[in-house]
């Protein structure tokens, strides 16, 4: 009998490619969605559920709506929780737009879990690298972060988003704490690898839109693939001892090597040619998720040439001619 587990944000980036995954395994996937009325929004989804193995079935729910949740999180064995707003702008209310979706939604699904913890055995969180980073003090550990690194150094007012993340695992491990259930968290860094939907919605989408369409960029320097991020959510449900904080990123590059990668592998094309000092002298030390869950990463070339492939095939993006 196929297992059961839950979604939530199951249109995101992150989690299409879990939803994907899961699927290809042959589990009963229940995906939440905002609305079910926007058909561009899950066509995608329901294309993966009629050509793989496994079953989904969608379900709107609302982050900001206590017992909204219930239902869906009732009967899974696996609570994968991905739903979270990510954007690095301004906004002119960072509490509305980040913080509360972040905090109060983790604390609403888990609020559904613990009412049902007699048969989910365990909530796996997308957690981020910024709940990890301090960029004023640094890694405890010389030039590298660790797991046992905590950001402490970001507020509502000041790096908003990374506020989110570290206080929305805050309060999930502190509410897994007091009902007794076990939560692990997956912190990738700056998400990038291949598409699935034909959207253009994501923040990681959308900066390499940018690079490929019009030589703009903001690039952070540690990158991760897609599939390995999805791929460290379902061990992390899976192996038996699985506990704590994963870390899923790559050792920084520079925009010039995404650029020789680029160029090396789509000649027809034009692509800016990056620079040489836009890198770091910090990375992230990824041993944990390697050694207790058995996690091999994508080589960064690969998520790149696979991430342009399919927006130019999808059309998302038009690359600038040679």
């Amino acid at each position: 009998m196929a297992l059961t587990v839950t979604v939530t944000g199951a249109t995101g980036f992150i989690a299409t490619e879990l939803v994907k995954q899961l699927l290809e395994k042959g589990y009963d996937v229940r995906g939440t969605v905002r609305s079910l009325k926007n058909e561009e929004k899950v066509a995608h989804l329901k294309a993966l559920d009629a050509a793989l193995p496994g079953n989904l079935t969608l379900h709107e729910a609302d982050l900001l709506q206590e017992g909204s949740f219930d239902d869906v999180v009732k009967g899974s064995e696996y609570v994968f929780h991905t739903a979270s707003p990510f954007f690095m702008g301004d906004s002119p209310d960072a509490q509305k737009d980040l913080v509360d979706p972040a905090v109060m939604g983790t604390t609403t699904v888990l609020r559904s879990v613990s009412k049902s913890k007699d048969t989910v055995k365990r909530v796996v969180l997308t957690s981020s690298v910024a709940a990890i980073m301090k960029m004023k003090k640094g890694p405890l550990k010389g030039k590298v972060y660790t797991d046992k690194d905590w950001n402490d150094e970001n507020t509502v007012s000041d790096g908003p988003y990374q506020y989110s993340k570290t206080e929305a695992e805050k309060a999930a491990r502190s509410l897994a704490e007091k009902d007794g259930f076990e939560i692990v968290t997956i912190h990738p860094a700056f998400v990038m690898g291949p598409v699935t939907a034909n959207r253009a919605d994501a923040t990681s989408i959308n900066t390499m839109k940018g690079f490929v369409e019009h030589g703009e960029y903001s690039f952070f320097p540690w990158h991760c693939d897609v599939r390995d991020i999805a791929r460290a959510h379902i061990l992390a449900a899976e192996v038996p001892a699985a506990t704590g904080r994963y870390i899923v990123a790559q050792p920084p590059v520079p925009t010039k090597y995404i650029s020789q990668v680029l160029s090396e592998h789509f000649p027809q094309y034009k692509f800016p040619p990056g620079k040489d000092d836009d890198s770091s002298e910090t990375s992230y030390d990824v041993s944990k998720a390697e050694k207790e869950l058995g996690l091999q990463m994508h080589p960064l070339h690969e998520t790149y040439i696979d991430m342009v492939t399919t927006l130019i095939q999808r059309g998302i993006a038009k690359p600038v001619p040679k």
